[in-house]
């Protein structure tokens, strides 16, 4: 079975120093929906450790491009009482193996300063820098894409670039 592709397309334009703002597409389906990260600094995958480690601004910094495993089979010990979290058990989408990043996650939130290096979906707003409908976002997200592959057994993974 062919993986479920997931494609993150940060846009330049719509970013400043303060935030990362995105397009999240399904390889078949095209656009799903908006994203905000935190501050791309220019971090890439095939970067030594230790060069990633020098840029990084502690829970400012988005995590470097490249692709990722998203998995959903272990329980957000910091997020898994939240409502959104409750509806899945605990269980959120994390990036697998991301370089100088831990517990890189996709969920809901509203701005960049409540993300940590995680994805967040929704519907960005330029004129805030913030996203609206995030929760609307992560729950088609989960029960339309993510949840119907991990049933299936299909891997998944995000290609940030």
């Amino acid at each position: 079975m062919d993986p479920l592709m997931l494609y993150l397309r940060r846009d330049p334009d719509r970013s400043t120093d303060q935030y990362t703002a995105g397009r999240l597409f399904l390889d078949e389906c095209g656009f799903l929906c908006d994203t905000l990260e935190d501050r791309d600094r220019g971090l890439t995958q095939d970067m030594d450790l230790d060069t990633i480690k020098a840029i990084k601004v502690y829970g400012e910094t988005a995590i470097p491009k490249g692709t990722y495993e998203v998995r959903m089979d272990r329980v957000s010990p910091a997020l898994k009482n939240r409502a959104y979290a409750k509806k899945y058990g605990g269980c959120l989408p994390y990036l697998v193996d991301v370089p100088g990043f831990d517990g890189i996650l996709m969920h809901p939130f509203n701005s960049a300063t409540e993300c940590r290096g995680c994805i967040g979906p929704g519907d960005f707003v330029p004129e805030t820098g913030r996203l609206k409908f995030s929760t609307r976002a992560f729950y088609d997200l989960m029960d339309c894409y993510l949840i119907p592959a991990k049933k299936r057994g299909q891997k998944v993974y995000i290609q940030i670039t």
